[in-house]
């Protein structure tokens, strides 16, 4: 007869746990208040709440950032209720927490209600599977760094040889670099791009993300 999994080995009830423990320390020797106890449980034990129910009914990835946002709407709530008077700071907090929540919770319903169908080949399938994902970035990585150091372009048998991995390996890596601007595909091969911006590329490139990034809900919307 197979044995009973004991609820001590689910990390998720061990984080609940863990938690119940840390805000019962607070409230008897730190004073916190019984409502700002019962608050910090359920934002912070709804989010290992939220994520033990999506991997015990294998609910989508989304739930979670759902949940969360909807915690964050609520953690606004609970700004505005406990803070006293309309002091501009308190308004701003208010303000950008409900904003970030509400975001959050359409992001999320968005993505699950208008899957993405432009995801690289190189990233699809990996999902369910943390090995092969965790494999893959290995393998982007250590293309991406060969690169880098190569003193001209190479090919992806050059790369799978210096690397020792197989061509199929190396290929859908070097395709997926190339989309997000990393390679580029030369008549001999593949190279690194070189940064556009010297150092402050990777301020650049943040800055170019971040409105696409913000404004990914309404572009599903739209399609």
């Amino acid at each position: 007869m197979p044995r009973t999994p004991s609820i001590l080995e689910n990390e998720h009830a061990r984080a609940i746990g863990g938690l119940l423990a840390v805000v019962s320390i607070l409230v008897v020797f730190g004073g916190m208040s019984a409502f700002t106890a019962a608050y910090m449980l359920v934002l912070i034990g709804g989010i290992a709440a939220a994520d033990w129910l999506v991997d015990a009914r294998e609910l989508p990835d989304e739930t979670s950032q759902g949940v969360y946002g909807v915690l964050v709407v609520a953690a606004a709530a609970f700004v505005a209720l406990t803070s006293s008077g309309g002091m501009p700071a308190v308004v701003a907090v208010v303000g950008l927490l409900a904003a970030f929540g509400g975001w959050t919770v359409l992001d999320a319903y968005t993505a699950f209600r208008y899957e993405d169908d432009d995801t690289h080949a190189f990233l699809r399938g990996v999902d369910d599977d943390g090995t092969e994902a965790m494999l893959r970035m290995q393998t982007m990585n250590a293309v991406n760094q060969e690169l880098k150091n190569a003193d001209g372009p190479r090919t992806p048998s050059e790369l799978a040889d210096a690397l020792d991995m197989t061509e199929t390996r190396v290929e859908p890596a070097l395709s997926y670099l190339a989309s997000k601007g990393h390679a580029e595909r030369v008549e001999d091969g593949y190279r690194a791009t070189p940064p556009r911006w010297g150092r402050l590329h990777p301020v650049v490139a943040f800055a170019r993300w971040l409105p696409r990034r913000v404004l990914a809900p309404a572009r599903r919307l739209r399609v």
